[in-house]
């Protein structure tokens, strides 16, 4: 999406701290019994949510990897694995679960048939979530609702350098054309504070609180509610191509945020009670993310919808999307204690701030209960990615 995401995003307390990229990744076989291993290396698998999300997100990147070359193939745990390998995985899974006599004994259905192979990067792997939010917008430009989301303007530029270096994998440049050459795009401060895209009718909507608009980029898409009743679903479009930076992270090691207490609400509190210090703050970042209606959605990195509690948002580089896992971690419960979380997922999305293979980001759905979850979230645990034997 994300982003979303959304960013994807792109992202619930992706804003809090960012990622790590120095973490390496290390691989770790966990054999399965029956699987010719010891069933003391396998982790209790158990699954804790409903199995029609569970169908819901595999049958979505079934659809997707069904429509992706299946010889491309990406470097995962040090292992080579194609899109047929991964579709593969995903399809005898589905099988699996759909014959399989409920409730389902995993241990069982996975023996002799899949290996568990964990991801174990210095340092941990390190949960949290992201959701998208449900906002108050005008169409029109009002005294309320002064500040806005934009879609892609039309002087962007993305340049393909694969276009120009055939094999080379560097990410696309992105710029405006000025004097004839390919400049870097307006910052998040030329566009918010400057007004540089003012007058050129790229608005979609408008809403009436900056820190909203800031939270929706990071979210990579959201749900807009206009007063006549009806409602727009946007996500994530492309970007001015600037570097992330976290504003959690600037507010942690400047002290003026603990770490134990960073999450979504603590930032949202802390640009509130100190509205003098908010555009500076939100101008750190100066990644800028432009914005699209969708007939449905959330829409992940991957294409496919969103599914709440079962998408996670990956660094690609690290696990391909696509991708089949069983996490262990913990969420924030109801009354905000942390509570258990063990279940299969999708890596469906990809952020900003989702880097390498020591961050995973959860996506929790839409509204406030799934920001009640998604915003303080932040635990470590374990990744295991699925694969046929």
């Amino acid at each position: 999406m994300r982003r979303a995401r959304l960013i994807p995003a792109a992202l619930a307390l992706l804003v809090a701290l960012g990622g790590c990229s120095t973490w390496e990744s290390l691989r770790e076989a966990v054999p399965l019994p029956g699987g010719g291993g010891e069933e003391e290396t396998l982790p209790a698998v158990a699954d804790d949510s409903d199995l029609a999300s569970l169908l819901q997100c595999v049958r979505r990147s079934l659809d997707q990897l069904d429509r992706l070359p299946p010889e491309r193939a990406y470097d995962s745990l040090d292992e080579r694995v194609s899109n047929a390998d991964l579709r593969n995985t995903l399809e005898e899974f589905r099988e699996a679960v759909l014959a399989a006599p409920k409730p389902i004994d995993w241990q069982a259905l996975l023996a002799g048939r899949f290996r568990l192979v964990r991801a174990a990067p210095r340092g941990g792997v390190l949960f949290t979530g992201y959701f998208q939010p449900e906002l108050r917008a005008s169409r029109e430009r009002t005294e309320r609702y002064r500040f806005p989301i934009y879609r892609v303007p039309d002087d962007l530029v993305q340049v393909n350098l694969g276009a120009y270096c055939p094999g080379c994998a560097a990410p696309p440049l992105i710029g405006r054309v000025k004097d004839h050459a390919l400049v870097p795009y307006y910052t998040r401060a030329e566009i918010d504070s400057d007004g540089v895209l003012e007058g050129e009718d790229v608005e979609l909507a408008w809403l009436d609180d900056p820190i909203d608009v800031f939270f929706l980029h990071v979210q990579g898409s959201g749900t807009l509610h206009f007063d006549d009743g009806t409602a727009m679903q946007v996500g994530f479009a492309g970007s001015n191509g600037r570097e992330y930076r976290s504003i959690g992270k600037l507010l942690v090691e400047s002290g003026k945020v603990p770490l134990e207490r960073a999450s979504l609400q603590t930032l949202r509190q802390y640009l509130r009670d100190h509205p003098g210090e908010r555009d500076s703050i939100l101008f750190t970042n100066e990644r800028y993310i432009f914005f699209r209606p969708l007939p449905i959605g959330p829409i992940g990195s991957f294409g496919v919808p969103l599914t709440p509690g079962r998408s996670i948002a990956v660094d690609p580089s690290a696990y391909p999307l696509g991708s089949l896992a069983f996490i262990r971690t913990q969420r924030p419960g109801s009354g905000g204690a942390p509570v258990p979380l063990s279940r299969f997922v999708c890596a469906q999305d990809a952020g900003a701030a989702i880097s390498g293979p020591g961050r995973i980001d959860v996506y929790w759905g839409e509204g406030v209960d799934a920001e009640r979850i998604a915003g303080p979230m932040r635990a470590t645990g374990e990744l295991y990615l699925l694969r046929r034997q």
